[in-house]
Order: C-alpha cells, then sequence, then structure tokens
C-alpha cells in the first residue's frame, strides 16, 4: 500500500502553538511528522519569515483552513500565507451553513474555488456532520460536489465526521475519487463517541488508506479537535500507533 506523507492540523494543538509556534512546530518534526496545516493562527509570524522557519524544520505546508470570507478575497492574509508557504491547498468549512442557506453556501463556495484557482492554490472543502443532512432527497455534501466543477472544488474528507454523521469514510472516499487531495484522518472512541488518538478508536484505518489510495488523495493530515491528554502527547501516539500498523 502507498505510504502517504504525514500532516497535522494545528488545531490539534492551538494552545501550543499561540504560546510557542516554533517550539511546537519544532517538536512536530522531531516526532516525524512532515507536513503542517495552518488554521488562522500563525503565532504572530509574518509568511515568510513563517515559510523560512519550515524549510528549516523540513516541514511542508499541506494546506491552510480558513474563512469563508478570506477565501473570496484573493488579497488576503490567508493567500498572502498560502504562496509564502508554498501550500497546495486552501480550505474552508460551513457546516452551520447546512440548516440555514446551503444552496446560497455553495453559490459562494463556488466562488471561493475560483478565485483560489486564479491565486494559483487549490480550493478543498472540509465536511462535519452537518453535511450529511439530507437536503432535497441527498446528502448536503453531495449536493455541493454534484454542482460544482471538480477542478475548482475539491474535498478535504474527515473520517471522523463523515463516521459522525451516518456515513462510511472508506466508501465515502472512494466516492470521491479523483476529487480528495487531503484526508483528515481523525478517530472516534468507541465507549463514547469522543475523539481519540489515531489507531485508538473504531474508525478502520487499513480500509480508510486503501480507499484514499484508490481515490488518489494526497496527504494524510491527523487531526484531534479535543485531547483527553496533553495535546504533543496525542500527537506522539497517533504516529506511533500508524507506524504500528505500518501505514506511515
Amino acid at each position: 500500500m502507498k505510504k502517504f506523507p504525514l500532516g497535522i492540523q494545528l488545531f490539534t494543538v492551538r494552545d501550543e502553538c499561540k504560546k510557542d509556534l516554533k517550539g511546537t512546530l519544532t517538536a512536530l518534526a522531531k516526532l516525524g511528522y512532515q507536513g503542517v496545516e495552518f488554521a488562522l493562527e500563525y503565532g504572530g509570524m509574518t509568511p515568510e519569515p513563517l515559510a523560512a522557519f519550515l524549510k528549516q524544520l523540513g516541514l511542508r505546508c499541506c494546506g491552510i483552513h480558513t474563512s469563508l470570507a478570506e477565501l473570496l478575497a484573493e488579497g488576503s492574509d490567508s493567500y498572502k500565507y498560502a504562496k509564502a508557504m508554498q501550500s497546495p491547498f486552501i480550505t474552508t468549512s460551513c457546516a452551520g451553513e447546512v440548516a440555514k442557506d446551503w444552496k446560497g453556501t455553495i453559490e459562494k463556495l463556488k466562488q471561493a474555488g475560483r478565485v483560489a484557482q486564479s491565486a494559483g492554490v487549490a480550493f478543498t472543502y472540509h465536511n462535519h456532520a452537518p453535511e450529511f443532512q439530507m437536503v432535497d432527497g441527498q446528502y448536503a455534501l453531495d449536493m455541493l460536489y454534484a454542482t460544482t466543477d471538480p477542478k475548482t472544488v475539491k474535498a478535504e474528507l474527515d473520517t471522523y465526521w463523515i463516521k459522525k454523521g451516518g456515513a462510511d469514510p472508506a466508501a465515502y472516499i472512494r466516492k470521491c475519487k479523483a476529487r480528495v487531495p487531503q484526508i483528515h484522518l481523525k478517530d472516534m472512541d468507541p465507549a463514547d463517541g469522543s475523539f481519540t488518538e489515531v489507531g485508538a478508536g473504531l474508525i478502520d484505518l487499513a480500509a480508510v488508506f486503501q480507499a484514499s489510495q484508490e481515490a488518489g488523495a494526497q496527504w494524510m493530515i491527523y487531526e484531534q479537535d479535543r485531547c483527553k491528554r496533553p495535546p504533543l502527547e496525542s500527537a506522539k501516539i497517533t504516529i506511533e500507533n500508524l507506524r504500528k500498523a505500518k501505514l506511515v
């Protein structure tokens, strides 16, 4: 099976990043993570120095998660960081709009995709559970992908939230074949459905990795929204679990 590069969504270690971004990035590089995905927090660093520091550590920027407003403005800070760090992807989520004006939001996401393309970066949409609510007889997420151009609106599929929404992660990844460059690798505690370290939960990782390979994914990105132990410890457990399973 293909060995994917492993990144981490920095939201996992958000408090650590706020206190000491450089120290946190250094710790993640030492653990063996190959990439980092930013989420509206840059530790007060401007784009070029941050890009240089990542290069010094041997880390790649595997994505930037930002707001829809930032995505729609080509000159926004998010695009400046994306350019400096050579981020291949820029991402947003609008889960709260599913029950409000999902069709109107889709139109905005279409425009966001076009703006991102003109800025030289691919736009990916990150799902949560609400996108697996039914809208006009189909999943809201299905509606998004059925009515947008796969060249400008791609997917960053989140395994936990797919499961939480009632779908099968591996099957849904296959459904988005050739449109899903990023996988958010997130696991679910079988005891209470909470977040847990990857490999410690009920997500079928082998099936996810196999489906991701078939779908043409480029990055596996670990994220844990809330940790029951220090987040860097959770990050260490996750990468160790994946190594034991011979998946990275």
